[in-house]
């Protein structure tokens, strides 16, 4: 697994005073998590790893897509199938 790159730190205004923002890259998109001073919140941990995650199925959807034989929006794609099989009686593959 990649390790992510600490880009910065930040501190909440007004409302959100008691927090802290920390910015990291990983695999070329940055994510943030935060820690709340004033009271307790999800641990920074799993905050990491589900960015991470989130960032890791987003990477992979997109390499499914530029793999896919669908060349615009795949529900476009099958709709205009469809429509052309209720015309033609033919469906193509």
């Amino acid at each position: 697994m990649k390790k992510a790159k600490f880009i910065g730190k930040s501190y909440g205004t007004g409302v959100n005073r008691d927090f802290v923002f920390l910015e990291y890259e990983y695999r070329g998109r940055t994510y943030e998590v935060y820690e709340n001073r004033a009271k307790g919140n999800e641990p920074l941990s799993w905050q990491h790893a589900n960015a991470q995650a989130s960032i890791d199925a987003a990477i992979e959807l997109e390499e499914k897509q530029k793999e896919s034989n669908f060349v615009g929006e795949p529900a476009q794609e099958a709709l205009d199938r469809f429509f052309e099989f209720l015309e033609t009686g033919v469906w193509r593959e």
